[in-house]
């Protein structure tokens, strides 16, 4: 595996649910290339970001981290008493399958 220089990563929340941002390349490098069957679409992408959902997927990711033994942290980033606007990105989509 190559070296992911990203050990810092940012959790958005908002009154009522939070995600952690993660740049779509770390997931590719931890998961593999299809690494969006590992998520549900309670998650959002934007861009090359994905925004995991804090119960399930978040959980995934992190244990993910953990077999690995990458050391992580999370920066706290509150959206006040609004609902994030990462609710408006696009649902994460599992890999369309072609036959």
């Amino acid at each position: 595996m190559r070296n992911i220089d990203l050990r810092t990563f940012e959790y958005f929340h908002d009154p009522s649910h939070g995600w952690i941002k993660v740049k779509m390349d770390v997931l590719i490098t931890l998961f593999g290339g299809s690494w969006r069957s590992s998520f549900t679409p309670f998650s959002y992408e934007k861009g090359d970001n994905v925004y995991l959902e804090e119960d399930l997927d978040a959980a995934t990711f992190i244990k993910r981290l953990k077999e690995k033994q990458i050391s992580y942290k999370f920066r706290d980033r509150v959206a006040s008493k609004q609902l994030s606007r990462i609710r408006t990105y696009t649902p994460l989509r599992p890999r369309l399958q072609f036959k």
